[in-house]
């Protein structure tokens, strides 16, 4: 330890004769340091939220989303018997028997404002009771939709955190708003939520912090008839998997029950999270390789810079590395010696980079918006190909001062 300690004062002081080209030759690795943990807790921070986006969606849930069709597909598919996402695609489900283990539905539906003193247009959802279960969610106060509220056409309501946050004493369990035509009882709120950016993904978690949850009616939960019915048809059916290592088998199994139900038209969308995010994973990878690409190209320049600059000090050395020979210094001394000047130029530019980079990336974060995690794989992979920078990029002078004759170096002027 004592002898580390006296070969880096040794270094030190030897740089130190040079103060500002020693800067300026770790300024090169500085950059490539704050370059490299920008990129990587840039790319963190992407795939956090994406992955955080999918996680929230049920890693064991496949989601048939209603699609919207134009007049001549509508047409086809009445022909073809095929009424979109209903009540009779949740039975053959439920029948479905292998790996389902819940289905839920949902329909959004379009209302006036609530009957309230303040003006609150919230997203109305009309959903089955194990939507809750299905998808995860947990009340703040009260309770959610139950099986007897839809037995006895309960006119029951739950409200999502930010819709009753702006109701205030309005928005509270126990208290009557007027949705349409009728009176609703608020008999739970949820927690809040985080919301995501939908245009991420295929498809988001709903928005439910803005929601507000009614029942299906008793009569509403039936097959359609033959005639096509848009009020009646469903905007969503939640598939809950028993396990996540049957999803893939199951999301194909549905996909052949929604295709022959459907003579063949697609009049809905199939979405697996779970595949979302391993395609996610998949495009996470190769950006990372990309950065890595990237923030190496930087500290390798700035290693060359490292390099030029032992070349010179070396060439200006000649007389001492000769003296330093003719005391007794072996060739492993002086090797020793630049290299530690070397990696002490990277260890610092290290050091000084993990922090600019902290600072930039903060700022970056600020002034964008952007979602930006720091990790610490973000902090020490950076500072380390910084000082595995240092060692390959100074070795070869080193080498190049250790081979010099010291007869001619103690000539040199």
């Amino acid at each position: 330890m004592t002898k580390i300690l006296l070969l880096t004062a040794v270094a030190w002081k030897s740089l130190f004769v040079h103060k500002l080209r020693s800067f300026l030759s770790i300024l090169g690795v500085v950059c490539g340091v704050m370059a490299v943990m920008s990129m990587i807790s840039t790319g963190e921070g992407a795939k956090q939220e994406v992955l955080q986006q999918i996680e929230g969606m049920g890693l064991t849930n496949i989601y048939i989303n209603k699609l919207n069709l134009t007049k001549e597909q509508q047409q086809k598919a009445q022909e073809k018997r095929s009424y979109g996402v209903s009540w009779s695609d949740v039975n053959r489900l439920q029948n479905g028997g292998l790996y389902i283990k819940e289905v839920a539905a949902l329909r959004e539906v379009a209302v006036a404002p609530l009957g309230t003193k303040k003006t609150i247009l919230p997203k109305v959802m009309l959903c089955t009771a194990n939507y809750a279960q299905v998808m995860g969610l947990i009340m703040a106060e009260g309770r959610f939709l139950h099986v007897r509220d839809v037995e006895k056409n309960a006119m029951v309501c739950v409200l999502g955190a930010g819709i009753a946050r702006a109701l205030g004493r309005e928005g509270q369990v126990g208290k009557y708003l007027r949705i349409g035509d009728s009176l609703y009882k608020v008999v739970g709120i949820l927690t809040e939520l985080a919301s995501g950016k939908s245009e991420k993904v295929k498809i988001s978690r709903d928005n439910l912090n803005e929601a507000l949850l009614l029942s299906f009616s008793a009569n509403e939960q039936l097959p359609l008839s033959a005639a096509y019915s848009d009020k009646s048809s469903l905007s969503r059916i939640i598939v809950e998997i028993d396990s996540r290592d049957n999803v893939s088998s199951a999301a194909q199994l549905i996909d052949r029950i929604m295709e022959v139900a459907h003579n063949s038209i697609k009049d809905y969308q199939l979405v697996v999270p779970l595949e979302l995010l391993q395609q996610s994973l998949r495009t996470q990878r190769i950006f990372n390789i990309v950065l890595a690409v990237i923030g190496g190209i930087s500290l390798l320049v700035g290693g060359i810079g490292i390099m030029n600059i032992m070349l010179a000090t070396v060439s200006e050395r000649k007389r001492e590395i000769g003296i330093r020979r003719a005391v007794g210094a072996t060739r492993k001394d002086i090797i020793t010696q630049f290299l530690a000047e070397s990696v002490l130029l990277t260890v610092s530019g290290g050091v000084l980079g993990v922090l600019a980079g902290f600072v930039f990336v903060l700022t970056m974060e600020a002034f964008t918006g952007w979602s930006i995690k720091i990790t610490l794989g973000s902090m020490v992979i950076p500072f380390f190909l910084a000082v595995i920078t240092g060692v390959f990029f100074g070795l070869y002078p080193a080498i190049q001062a250790a081979r010099l004759d010291p007869i001619n170096a103690l000539r040199a002027v």
